[in-house]
């Protein structure tokens, strides 16, 4: 499906998470990184909601609270302190955190507050131990130029970050505390933005200036995207955990669909007349005692009919999800049963259309009504009953205000319902901050070289093009190359640590094996024609495979051609190839042959001067 986002009237913002790569956690002296040992404790938890400073229980906190569910938290001796396990109260707030925040608020043209008040935010999801996170807002009322698009800025804060995932279970998650308090800079923009290929550039700028401040965690979890998403007549979503900041378009149009699909399934839904949809579960294991389906058979089963809901089920409301998918994850969220089967289905696949058909007749379904059945005991049937319902009344209604979570796919399911302002309340364990005209001027005069200015002038300084000054810049090894680049030929180094280290990472090997010190030993060999540089990806691509081995250790090992064995591999080759002298391209040809033979133990420049000189003898 083709869609028109303007047209549809799409809107979309943006929050980027950031972990900061500093010494200390946030409200602690701990190291800000995972663990690499075995935790050394366990503490467990149960979680409510509580009143915010409103006075009212948040709705996605209460959501939380009535999953009932038991929280473990792993704790690491050397990553852990009393102020994770919530045994004591916070430290003094990180000030180099702070100060990264003030930058990059500063490099937003954010306005910054006088004072500076960290505040509780309630969640419950046992993500962190106190049943909040700490944040506070450093900048606010920014403005961002990325591509075609010019967002505001809502907010720049700075906040713990939450525990990691380690198990899940039925009525159990395992959480790890090293993870927990890390400083995450959180940045929002305004809806200002409004096709999905906008909301890439978007993130991506604001990527680029996080990183061009130099503090920023790299790989894997260190940054994560949330989507707000609305179209005209829906409602905003937002989309938790994009990890990848290519998947962004697909999620953004992804959502513009769903909404879309939903709208038109809520028009004829009401076009039928159907207001409120009340279930009503009835037992039907009998109907399966002699089913020749095992799905049921021997189990307590229970139906729901659905009146006018013939069809829709099978729906599509995105290319790869239905709005029976969509249900029965909202159901699975709710009640946690797995899922249902329904009259929308081929049934002869699960060899139920009999049981399906007595169970209709003796039910009195009519024509245009749905029939769902599910394996469950009472309590759980009841509940499942109450929360289809409640979705397709939902649905009903139109689009409900939601958050989703990111699936790989591009597509996205429902979370939790969507968090308000009663969640927020002080923290009255940290002092406010005054953010004195000395912190200004001292962060205003070390503000980092922004990366589209940092292109330019890689450009220029070095004359290679834009584009790959670019790569380099977004490589993040923009300073090892400056480095290397004073004393080596730029193309080459830029070509080695762009082109050639996506060539290693598609061969399956690690490019973060190859550190800065490997770099420099390596192009010190080429500077001084110890080695050739077309020694450099075979260098490169073993020191990926092997992290431990020096460059020494690799290029001693290479094979070394003198003057006169040249000359004799260049003979051998011509005599074994002698039809190649008439070759138009003889040169190029020849040349081919011979660098697959002496590769990296002798400079191109030096194997064509020498297969000239040979070439003048024939």
């Amino acid at each position: 499906m083709i869609l028109d986002y303007r047209k549809l009237g799409l809107k979309c913002g943006i929050e980027i998470h950031q972990q900061l790569d500093t010494k200390h956690k946030l409200f602690c002296s701990c190291p800000t990184k995972l663990s690499e040992k075995e935790p050394c404790g366990e503490v467990k938890r149960k979680l409510s909601a509580v009143a915010g400073e409103s006075g009212k229980i948040d709705a996605a906190a209460m959501h939380e609270t009535l999953l009932d569910k038991t929280f473990i938290y792993r704790v690491f001796c050397d990553e852990n302190c009393l102020v994770e396990t919530d045994s004591e109260p916070p430290h003094s707030l990180d000030m180099e955190a702070l100060g990264t925040t003030l930058k990059v608020s500063m490099m937003l043209g954010c306005e910054i507050p006088e004072e500076i008040h960290v505040m509780r935010k309630t969640v419950v999801d046992g993500s962190n131990t106190s049943g909040f996170q700490r944040t506070l807002i450093a900048g606010m009322n920014g403005r961002l130029k990325a591509g075609k698009c010019t967002v505001g800025i809502t907010n720049v804060c700075l906040e713990e970050d939450s525990a990691q995932i380690l198990e899940r279970c039925k009525n159990e998650v395992v959480y790890g505390l090293d993870r927990l308090g890390i400083p995450l800079i959180e940045i929002g923009t305004s809806p200002d933005i409004h096709t999905p290929d906008d909301a890439k550039d978007v993130a991506e700028m604001i990527g680029m200036i996080l990183r061009s401040t130099g503090k920023v965690k790299r790989g894997l979890g260190t940054i994560r995207q949330d989507i707000n998403v609305s179209i005209e007549k829906g409602a905003r979503i937002e989309i938790k955990g994009a990890q990848d900041l290519r998947m962004i378009p697909t999620y953004v149009r992804n959502e513009a669909m769903r909404q879309l699909s939903i709208l038109g399934i809520s028009g004829e839904l009401r076009k039928k007349g159907l207001k409120n949809v009340a279930s009503r579960v009835t037992d039907v294991t009998k109907f399966f005692s002699e089913s020749e389906s095992g799905i049921m058979r021997g189990k307590k089963s229970y139906a729901i009919i659905v009146p006018g809901f013939e069809g829709m089920l099978a729906r599509k409301i995105t290319e790869t999800r239905t709005l029976g998918n969509e249900i029965a994850n909202y159901v699975k969220v709710k009640v946690g049963i797995p899922g249902f089967i329904h009259s929308d289905e081929n049934l002869e696949k699960y060899r139920l259309d009999r049981e399906f058909a007595e169970i209709g007749k003796k039910l009195g379904a009519k024509k245009g009504d749905t029939l769902i059945i599910m394996a469950a005991e009472k309590d759980i049937a009841v509940a499942t009953g109450e929360a289809f319902e409640e979705r397709i009344n939902q649905f009903i209604g139109g689009i409900p205000m939601e958050v989703r979570r990111a699936l790989e796919n591009g597509d996205t399911e429902f979370m939790r319902p969507m968090a308000g302002s009663a969640r927020m309340y002080p923290e009255t364990d940290v002092a406010p901050i005054s953010v004195t005209k000395e912190m200004l001027s001292e962060t205003r005069k070390n503000l980092p070289e922004t990366w589209d200015r940092k292109i330019k002038r890689i450009s220029r300084k070095y004359s290679i093009s834009e584009g790959i000054a670019q790569q380099v810049v977004k490589s993040g090894r923009d300073d090892i190359f400056e480095s290397l680049a004073a004393k080596n030929d730029p193309g080459i180094v830029s070509t080695s640590i762009t082109s050639t280290f996506r060539e290693i990472e598609r061969e399956g090997h690690e490019t973060d094996n190859i550190t800065p010190v490997h770099l420099r030993d390596l192009f010190g060999l080429v500077s001084s024609r110890k080695i050739a540089k077309e020694a450099i990806p075979d260098v490169l691509r073993e020191i990926a495979k092997n992290p431990n081995i020096t460059v020494d250790g690799i290029t001693g090992k290479m094979k070394t051609v003198s003057n006169s064995d040249l000359s004799a591999v260049i003979r051998k080759i011509i005599s074994e190839k002698k039809e190649i002298l008439n070759h138009p391209r003889r040169e190029k040809v020849l040349m081919g042959l011979v660098m697959k033979e002496v590769r990296g133990a002798v400079d191109g420049k030096a194997v064509m001067d020498a297969l000239i000189k040979e070439l003048k003898k024939h």
